[in-house]
């Protein structure tokens, strides 16, 4: 990372910010460039990703499932955000893309990013029939696509240029997955990628800080592909209790030697 440039990652309880890691250099005497921030939007057994960018451009990754799009809009509004340069639906299911009605509502979107995979569902097909009533830039980037934004980069690992078929979840391992990097440091977004689609990357980039796969599920991650990114932190968005018990024990054994926040603090909601 250049002198001259600071990162940091949260995570947001409601309108609250509680740094999670921060990664940063020495500051005295250096120039005051804006940092690059990433918050992980804690609204249950779901995703939502905002990433404010140096340049002052800002791309929600995921609006969370219908029944907490209020908090998001909410949390949102809390940032003064005007507009949203890029928003992604890193897959079709519900708890990912259920928000995006009332983004799409609320916020002038400058392009829509999708994942490609046809869902099927009403969910899915009420937001792409929205994202055509809104006019809106769309696009479906695939792995290699790279898009400079400022001094900031995103690079797109998956979904491979053919999408999968046949897996245990072709949603889940079709996901859009990114790393976003500024300097020396950088975040690996994964959607809820499983081991399928995770085989289907011809190589991992490191990454300083990790969004743990499909909420901490024993499927999104594994030790050989940590071994691979090497994360320094890492962050698992899922709700206290859910019913599908993430994160998997195997999930925290595997990520033991990752500096990460508690199970408390990451699941830290009681709603779903």
């Amino acid at each position: 990372m250049t002198r001259s440039m600071r990162v940091s990652v949260g995570i947001v309880v409601l309108s609250l910010l509680a740094i999670i890691g921060g990664v940063r250099p020495p500051t005295a005497g250096l120039a005051a460039d804006p940092p690059l921030i990433v918050r992980v939007l804690d609204i249950g057994q779901g995703d939502a990703i905002l990433v404010e960018f140096p340049n002052g451009d800002d791309m929600l990754v995921d609006a969370g499932d219908k029944a907490h799009s209020p908090a998001v809009v909410q949390y949102l509004k809390h940032r003064q955000l005007n507009d949203i340069a890029i928003l992604v639906a890193t897959h079709p299911h519900e708890d990912h893309i259920g928000g995006m009605l009332d983004i799409l509502q609320t916020y002038k979107v400058g392009r829509v990013w999708d994942s490609g995979y046809n869902h099927g569902s009403q969910t899915q097909q009420r937001f792409l029939q929205a994202v055509k009533d809104y006019r809106l830039q769309y696009g479906q980037p695939r792995a290699g696509f790279v898009r400079e934004v400022g001094k900031a980069r995103i690079e797109v690992l998956a979904p491979h240029p053919t999408l999968l078929k046949n897996t245990d979840s072709d949603a889940n391992n079709n996901s859009l997955v990114m790393r976003v990097s500024y300097g020396e440091v950088s975040f690996l977004l994964t959607g809820d990628i499983e081991a399928d689609g995770r085989a289907a990357v011809a190589a991992w980039p490191q990454a300083t800080v990790l969004k743990v796969s499909h909420h901490g599920s024993r499927n999104g991650t594994d030790g050989a592909w940590l071994r691979e990114v090497q994360p320094t932190y890492a962050a698992i968005s899922c709700g206290r209790n859910n019913s599908y018990h993430h994160p998997h024990t195997e999930t925290l054994r595997g990520t033991a030697r990752v500096e990460s926040v508690s199970h408390e603090r990451v699941c830290g909601s009681d709603r779903g």
